[in-house]
């Protein structure tokens, strides 16, 4: 499985798709974990404290599911632990 730290940025003001938890500290996305799918897993990890906040998504279904022509993908998700905000990037830096 690989880790991709997400980028921390500024509590966004644009057009961008926020998702917080009020209650619930878990991953916000939960994929399959099917040992027959060929692609490779990915687990997305808070820029700052490490929580993770998807884990088991496909790298097919990042692609397709996705995919924009945009280097982020409008997709920020509020760390439950230590509330910073993390944008979903393709191609953020792996560890």
């Amino acid at each position: 499985m690989t880790d991709i730290k997400c980028k921390i940025i500024p509590e966004p003001q644009d057009h961008k798709f926020v998702f917080r938890q009020t209650s619930v500290k878990s991953p916000y996305f939960d994929g399959d974990d099917y040992a027959e799918v060929p692609s490779s897993k990915i687990s997305y990890l808070c820029g700052n404290c490490d929580f993770t906040l998807a884990k088991n998504i496909h790298s097919d279904q990042i692609v397709q599911l996705l995919s924009t022509d945009q280097p982020g993908l409008n997709i920020v998700l509020q760390c439950p632990q230590c509330e910073k905000f993390n944008e979903l990037r393709t191609n953020s830096s792996k560890i």
